[in-house]
């Protein structure tokens, strides 16, 4: 189960909580603890996102969750996503989807540009006050990206993401969500893709696009981006058994099992900004809080399972990554 920074869930209620809804109801209702949800570096699962981001669309009647002068009427997304299903290829559907975003409203403008290599959808807010900490700027563009994978069942690699604000304390996190080079304090907020994959056919029939919004917004946290970093790499060198225990290969077999040396794949990471251990800890942490929040798998098991050697070994561990104790953590629950 993917996780997500609650960064994310306190900044996209802000939209709500200016329009007069309380905060930590909205995060009870999600299942998210608000004491949890405001220490440094606490983070959700995706399904719990997925409630909170439900609610603030059922609470306000407004697809843009409150970021925009004028509200967006549910079903739109609906309405458009089962129109543009019948386009024969990418480049139609997303001008057709943008065409037709741009015609409901005047607060977003999204376009689709290109050239003879590239092809870029330049977004712009009218109004980017409304959005302080530039959570919709973000999901909107995560919409984008994620839904023309889906509808084409491929993932679509980012060449390049450009966000008008300066680069955030999140920018870890924004790094997950837009594989690539990434630029900030842009004059517009944009997504740059290949040019041929507007060529892409759609392959998402009636019956899949009505799952897929029945489900909405989880596919589209969910869907992956086309992560080809080094980093993305050597996390999925990690294996999972059964019983939830993970193998996580030595720096001297993850070299091995990518065709380079130690010393290559330490300077790639290094490159990438990271480095092994810290994503060795990563994966651990991703899933020691699903299987504390939700397997309810008592500590000294979870410490067995990431392979530590005691539950005291995981304890000391789990407090730098998140700042409290599994056993704190698991109270907040």
């Amino acid at each position: 189960m993917a996780t997500i920074s609650c960064h994310h869930a306190l900044s996209g209620l802000e939209g709500a909580v200016r329009h007069g809804h309380d905060r930590e109801e909205l995060l009870k209702t999600a299942g998210i603890n608000p004491q949890l949800a405001v220490l440094p570096n606490a983070r959700i699962n995706d399904n719990q996102m997925t409630v909170l981001v439900q609610l603030v669309w059922e609470c306000l009647g407004d697809e843009f969750m409150g970021f925009t002068q004028t509200p967006c009427k549910r079903g739109a997304f609906s309405f458009m996503l089962h129109a543009i299903r019948r386009c024969e290829n990418l480049g139609e559907a997303l001008r057709m989807g943008m065409r037709f975003y741009n015609l409901l409203t005047e607060d977003i403008r999204t376009e689709l540009v290109r050239d003879d290599d590239n092809a870029t959808i330049i977004i712009n807010f009218r109004h980017p006050e409304l959005d302080a900490d530039h959570f919709y700027q973000e999901f909107w563009m995560v919409i984008w990206h994620r839904l023309a994978s889906w509808i084409c069942g491929t993932p679509i690699p980012l060449i390049e993401t450009a966000f008008t604000q300066a680069q955030p304390q999140h920018a870890p996190e924004l790094l997950l969500m837009f594989p690539g080079i990434q630029k900030f304090g842009a004059r517009t907020n944009a997504l740059t893709i290949s040019v041929g994959h507007l060529d892409l056919p759609l392959v998402r029939n009636k019956l899949e696009v009505e799952a897929f919004l029945l489900q909405s917004p989880y596919n589209l946290l969910t869907i992956p981006g086309h992560d080809r970093s080094l980093k993305k790499q050597v996390a999925n060198l990690a294996s999972s058994s059964a019983s939830g225990g993970l193998s996580f290969p030595s720096l001297q077999s993850a070299a091995a099992q990518l065709n380079m040396s130690q010393q290559t794949l330490h300077r790639r990471l290094r490159d990438e900004g990271t480095n092994f251990q810290k994503i060795k800890d990563d994966v651990r942490r991703d899933l020691a809080l699903a299987l504390l929040a939700r397997d309810r798998r008592p500590v000294y098991e979870v410490a067995e399972a990431l392979g530590f050697a005691d539950a005291r070994s995981l304890t000391r561990a789990f407090k730098n990554w998140t700042g409290m104790t599994p056993r704190e953590y698991c109270r907040f629950l």
